[in-house]
């Protein structure tokens, strides 16, 4: 899996945590277990350099435009989630180590288009997606 940041990223955000964008390549064999909890691609906060994330986003389509991606903040294909059970009343979530990129084929809300998760072993290495990320 191919990590590109754009240029002038990551740096540092009037918070005192930094931001991220760049494009992140798909896998090269998609994993897609039929289970929603242990399907997808994992991505790791220290493979891009980063303590944890605090937002990871997937504002656009894939590069191809032929794939929507849903992201999973605290998730693992192992299927664990830092997010679940929410943290008490009062007290913030942590930065979460992993999170798990969903890749759909078809886009929601385009009148035809009926998504559904990439199929297991499919070759998602020619397509990246652009992620917008906040960190720590």
């Amino acid at each position: 899996m191919a990590i590109r940041p754009l240029p002038g990223y990551p740096c540092g955000n009037e918070k005192g945590g930094i931001d991220w964008i760049g494009d992140i390549d798909g896998p090269t064999s998609y994993n897609n277990t039929a289970t929603f909890a242990t399907s997808g691609q994992q991505l790791n906060a220290i493979d891009l350099g980063l303590g944890g994330f605090e937002l990871v986003d997937a504002p656009s389509l894939s590069s191809d435009g032929l794939n929507e991606v849903l992201v999973v903040l605290g998730a693992a294909i192992a299927g664990t989630t830092g997010l679940s059970p929410s943290p008490p009343a009062g007290q913030s979530a942590p930065a979460e180590p992993t999170c798990v990129l969903h890749w759909y084929t078809g886009i929601r809300g385009i009148v035809g288009s009926t998504p559904s998760e990439v199929a297991n072993g499919t070759n998602l290495s020619a397509k990246s997606v652009r992620l917008r990320i906040s960190a720590v």
